[in-house]
Parts: structure tokens; C-alpha cells; sequence
């Protein structure tokens, strides 16, 4: 049994049961960074009251916080590949625990979709996955009037920034076009948005539309050759995720995976700033995308931004 509960940006709370479904048959799927996507279907609303009782009730054993250095030390290694053209681009991420008994899962989601309402907020608990909560801006597949988009979001600064540098712009550029080739190769003319800035929160980020008038799509088949996207992996993909096996040292889980509706028009998320809730305490996860232009104490301040801008959420007794 997997319970959610969803706010859309500009809806109301949403709170679901759903039971394990083949993927082919489902009204929802979640897929992780690496494993497979697993379909569910709806079994009929839940009590939200009900659904805090069971939320992160397990406690984590053993976990390990990357300092500053290590980190830089692994964009560093990154940066040594870019050079060495192995690569274009390598989205980098790490985890942080912060243990607590203190903290108020139902308040802390509550401070989400308030801080939040450019973004899917979501919690939900399944006895495989464990208790998740998130924020994420990143649409992976829309369904729209005339066929289905997908949201290009990379670069990152600080909400109110006067100009974006050439490291986002050419970061967010690699999105777009991957992307786009996706697309296109699933038939359909395409058309892209201008370059925008879209604001999540505390942080920014650079976003471009990419249209399909296919509306034709096997979305199934589309999502999975939209993920993983250079937003979340790197670019060319196969060169990307190999560095990330060698260099980024633990299981992403469903961080950088995704959620998809498919029980009306179609609504797919990345799951971008999420956490992990225990019993003892909240695992954060967050990334950022490495290029030539990278300089690796930046790096290792944007994942603290992002990972901030989670705890800036977290309510306590």
C-alpha cells in the first residue's frame, strides 16, 4: 500500500491510497534515479490525520555527512574528466542527515506548500520506499492542449540575483537541447519557450518549455527516454552516469527519479528536494550540475542553498 498526499502549484491537498498495479495499467508510477519505475492504482481518498501516524516511523542505523572538502574534492575529479572531454556535464549530488526526535513531519509539510507554491509538494509512505517528502519544480512530461511539454530547469542562485553567469546558462543549454532531441525523435513538431528565470522558493533557477504537438506520445515509453535528463544526470547520459558510479558514493533512492499522474491528463515530476524522514531524524538530498565553468566551493554552496532551503522548512516540538 503506498499513501500520498499532493499539492499541484495553484491546487488543493490531494490525499490517495494506492495498491502495487503492472506499470502498463497504473494510475500512478514512481520511478527511482536507478531503479525500475513500480505502477500503482488508486484504491480511494485517505484520512490526512491518518496518513501522519505512519510517516517515518523507522529509525536509520548508520549514515555519513560529506564535509566541504570531500565534496569539493569530487567536483574536482569531475572537472578532470570535462577537461579530458569524457564528459559535457555531470550533475553531482550528495546527502546530509540531520538527526532529531524534535521534528513535526505534518508542520514541516504544512511550511512546504507554503514556501512553495511554485512546486509539487508531496509526502507519501510505502513499506519499499519508506516516508518521502519534497518540494520539486522540475516537470519531467505535461500533457497540454495541443500534445505534451517538458520543462527544461538547470543553473541555480540565490532568489533576486541580477544576472545569471555563463556556467547556468550553458548548464541550462545542455537541458534544453537534450530535451528537445528527445522529443523529436518521438515525432511531432517542436518548439521551445524563451529562456526564463523560475523561482522555487529561496532559490532559481533558468527554465525553458519544450513542445511536442504529438499528442500521440506512448508515455510510458516517453518518460523513459526523457529520464534520466542532463538536469539531473549529465550529458552525453551513458558518460555521465558512469562517473557518477565511480565518484558519487551512495544510492540516489527515488531522488532524481520521478512521479507520474496518469489518471487525467498526464503530470510527471523529477523528484527534486526531497527528504527522507526517520523516526530519528531527515536525510536531504541535493546536486548540481558540474561544467568546465564550475569552481568547487560554488558547488558545495549550492547543495548547502538547496539543502537550507528544505530545513528552513522543518518544523520542531
Amino acid at each position: 500500500m503506498l499513501e500520498l498526499l499532493v499539492q499541484f502549484p495553484g491546487k488543493s491537498l490531494q490525499a490517495y491510497a494506492y495498491t502495487n498495479a503492472p506499470t502498463e495499467a497504473s494510475d500512478l508510477l514512481i520511478r527511482g534515479f536507478s531503479w525500475d519505475a513500480q505502477g500503482f492504482k488508486r484504491n480511494g481518498t485517505i484520512e490526512i490525520a491518518d496518513f501522519w501516524r505512519h510517516f517515518g516511523a523507522q529509525n536509520l542505523d548508520c549514515w555519513e555527512n560529506k564535509d566541504a572538502n570531500t565534496y569539493q574534492e569530487e567536483v574536482g575529479r569531475v572537472l578532470q574528466y570535462i577537461q579530458e572531454k569524457r564528459v559535457n556535464k555531470v550533475v553531482l549530488s550528495r546527502t546530509h542527515f540531520m538527526e532529531s526526535d524534535r521534528i513535526l513531519a505534518q508542520e514541516s509539510f504544512e511550511a512546504l506548500c507554503a514556501q512553495f507554491p511554485n512546486c509539487t509538494v508531496f509526502a507519501f509512505h510505502h513499506d519499499h520506499f519508506g516516508s518521502w517528502m519534497g518540494a520539486t519544480p522540475e516537470v519531467l512530461l505535461e500533457e497540454i492542449e495541443d500534445g505534451y511539454r517538458s520543462m527544461s530547469l538547470a543553473g541555480t542562485r540565490l532568489a533576486g540575483g541580477l544576472a545569471w553567469g555563463d556556467k547556468e546558462i550553458e548548464e541550462q543549454k545542455f537541458v534544453t537541447k537534450e530535451i528537445h532531441r528527445t522529443l523529436k525523435n518521438m515525432g511531432g513538431h517542436i518548439k521551445r519557450t524563451p529562456q526564463t528565470t523560475f523561482g522555487a522558493g529561496p532559490v532559481e533557477h533558468l527554465m525553458t518549455w519544450v513542445n511536442t504537438d504529438n499528442d500521440q506520445l506512448e508515455v510510458n515509453a516517453t518518460l523513459e527516454a526523457l529520464h534520466p535528463t542532463p538536469a539531473v544526470c549529465g550529458t552525453p547520459t551513458a558518460e555521465a552516469l558512469a562517473v557518477l558510479q565511480e565518484i558519487e558514493s551512495y544510492p540516489r533512492e527515488l531522488y532524481t527519479g520521478y512521479m507520474a499522474w496518469l489518471d487525467g491528463p498526464v503530470y510527471a515530476n523529477v523528484l527534486l528536494r526531497t527528504m527522507k524522514w526517520y523516526g530519528n531524524g531527515i536525510q536531504f538530498f541535493a546536486g548540481g550540475g558540474i561544467t568546465k565553468d564550475s569552481v568547487p566551493l560554488n558547488e558545495w554552496l549550492e547543495t548547502e542553498y538547496k539543502i537550507s532551503a528544505l530545513k528552513d522548512a522543518v518544523r520542531y516540538k
